[in-house]
Parts: C-alpha cells; structure tokens; sequence
C-alpha cells in the first residue's frame, strides 16, 4: 500500500508540473513564437490547435491523474492504509484539496465553455475582418482566458508549496530513529 501512496504521490507532482509548466511554456513561450514567427492567416490556426491540445488532452489527463491521487491518499488517510496519515501543513484540513477543487473547475471552464466560445468569434472574425465588435468580443475572452490561466498558474505555485512543506517535514515512525 505504501508503494501505491508514493506512487500517486508521484503522479500528483509529475500532473501538476505538466500543468503548471505548460501553461508557463505555452504563455511565454509558443505565443511569442508564433506572434513573430508564423504569416498571419495561419497564426490563430497554429495556435487554437495547439492551445485545444493543452487545454483539452493534456489538462485533463492531469486532472484526472491527479483526481486519482488525490482520491487514493483521502482514501489512504480515512482506512488508515499502511498507517497513512497527511502530513498538514496548512491551518484548514482540505486546503489543498479545495485549491485543487478551484483549479479544476476554471480548467474545465477554459477548456469546454471558453475555448469554443474564443474560437466561434474568431471564425466570424476571420469572415468579417471589418467588424470591430467581433475583435472587441475575441479581446474580451482572450483576456479572460489569460486572466484565468493567471490564476491557475498561483494556485498551482500555491500547491507546490504546500506540497513542499509536506514533504520537508519528517514523522518518526513506531522503531525509526531518524539517524538514517
């Protein structure tokens, strides 16, 4: 049992790395790429297809492996498997829990609501160059989705630290001395 806590453990870290990381890689990095690199028909093509595979595949297989984690070490904790107990570090029992809680609901948000909205504009958009309250509107919901990914990315940051300060503290078990 102790091998599947760390293990989830693991892939709790590994999902939100990805997460977190992809959304710095993709802000920082392929949108500047793409803004001075790519002719400007293709530009939101590139980018609605890569920000689609972010936002649907990758950010949901983190959110399900870390759902899953997440699950395992509730589960862990309640039947007391191989004497699991969570090493707390915050005031509140589930911060970690409700922050992961809010990350998921803004990600699903992005991914199912806001995205096919964004690309709905941009296609009346790219029909009707002329229409200024078209770009108004894609503006809109860019920023919205900037602003939301801003807040993914501190909670995330909020989480690995937490995480971190769980994993510094040592509990000394029933025969442990701690002079390993």
């Amino acid at each position: 049992m102790k091998r599947l806590i760390h293990f989830t453990n693991w892939l709790y870290l590994f999902s939100l790395s990805l997460w977190v990381g992809g959304m710095f890689l993709l802000g920082i990095l392929v949108e500047s790429v793409v803004r001075r690199m790519v002719e400007q028909p293709l530009k939101s093509q590139v980018m609605n297809r890569i920000m689609d595979f972010f936002n649907t595949q990758i950010i949901y297989w983190c959110l399900g492996f870390m759902l899953f984690a997440v699950i395992i070490q509730l589960l862990a904790e309640k039947k007391g498997w191989a004497g699991y107990t969570d090493n707390r570090v915050t005031k509140k029992r589930y911060t970690k829990q409700i922050l992961f809680v809010i990350m998921m609901v803004v990600a699903l948000y992005i991914g199912s609501i806001l995205s096919p909205q964004m690309h709905a504009v941009d296609k009346l958009k790219q029909a009707n160059p002329a229409d200024q309250r078209l770009q108004v509107q894609f503006d809109r919901y860019h920023m919205r989705v900037e602003m939301l990914y801003t807040v993914n990315m501190i909670l995330g940051l909020i989480l690995f630290y937490i995480h971190g300060k769980e994993m510094s503290r040592f509990k000394e078990g029933p025969g442990e001395t701690g002079a390993e």
